[in-house]
């Protein structure tokens, strides 16, 4: 992964049925990746959990979104998109304090914690949630997490877009150039 990229990771069990919803949205941000100028120096990736691993390419980001199935109190079929605390912002757990042996449950908050203890830096990030309408044993999404997908690949690009955007204005006004 080369230093700087925007890291996407979908995230989720493909065979319980809605919680694969991340990876669904992972390809096909990736699938987009041609004919959308924001992504060009994306890394998108899916997987069934979130990973230690996971924390050194998260570390060489300057930027992450992570997508994944949200329940309970999310309609199916939903898309949210939540900012991510980075780790040392006020608001946020000062160190990665996850006891050993709880590498399975991994949240993004933990990666990014894990990222900047293990490598010193964490990237800016977002959530991208997808409400869920069953998890159950079963390959396949539901027809209204389906209909969702591309609303939440939608989310992910205008996240990147956003991220790019602060980026370039912050360094028209340190270079002094005006608007």
């Amino acid at each position: 992964m080369q230093p700087g990229s925007v890291l996407v990771v979908g995230y989720g069990n493909t065979l319980r049925g809605d919680d694969g919803v991340g990876a669904e949205v992972a390809e096909a941000v990736s699938l987009q990746r041609q004919s959308a100028p924001e992504l060009t120096d994306a890394v998108v990736t899916w997987a069934d959990q979130l990973t230690p691993e996971m924390a050194l390419d998260l570390s060489r980001s300057r930027f992450a979104v992570f997508i994944d199935a949200a329940s309970g109190a999310h309609p199916a079929g939903s898309v949210t998109l939540q900012d991510l605390v980075p780790p040392g912002s006020a608001g946020a757990p000062a160190s990665c304090v996850i006891p050993a042996g709880c590498w399975q449950d991994l949240a993004p908050g933990d990666l990014l914690a894990l990222a900047a203890g293990l490598y010193g830096h964490a990237p800016s990030a977002v959530l991208v949630s997808v409400g869920v309408a069953t998890m159950d044993l079963g390959t396949g999404l539901s027809p209204l997490v389906r209909e969702a997908v591309p609303r939440a690949a939608a989310a992910v690009r205008q996240a990147i877009a956003g991220k790019c955007s602060d980026e370039r204005l912050r360094a028209l006004a340190a270079a002094g150039t005006g608007l």
